[in-house]
C-alpha cells in the first residue's frame, strides 16, 4: 500500500529549494548579479540538484544549483538565471 501524499511535505515546499534570501555559492566566490540597468538583482528562487538525504529527483547541469534573480528597480526588466 502506497502512503498518501502529505500537503506539507509533498506539495507546500520541497527540500533543496528556497525562495528569496541569499544565493548559495558552492563552486566559486560570491559575485554580485546585476541587471542590465546596473541595479544589483535579488534572489527570487534557488533550486539545488540534490535533495537532502541523497534523493536525486532533479539534476541541473552536472549537479549544480539553478537560481533565478529579479531586478528590484522594475518588474519589466528581464530575470537572470545563474547556474553554480
Amino acid at each position: 500500500m502506497t502512503p498518501k501524499p502529505s500537503y506539507f511535505y509533498d506539495v507546500a515546499h520541497r527540500r533543496g529549494m528556497k525562495l528569496g534570501g541569499c544565493q548559495r555559492w558552492s563552486l566559486t566566490d560570491s559575485a554580485p548579479v546585476k541587471c542590465a540597468c546596473g541595479t544589483p538583482m535579488e534572489l527570487l528562487l534557488q533550486i539545488d540538484s540534490m535533495e537532502p538525504g541523497g534523493l536525486e529527483r532533479l539534476v541541473i547541469g552536472r549537479g549544480y544549483s539553478l537560481s533565478v534573480h529579479r531586478c528590484p528597480a522594475s518588474p519589466n526588466h528581464p530575470h537572470k538565471t545563474v547556474m553554480k
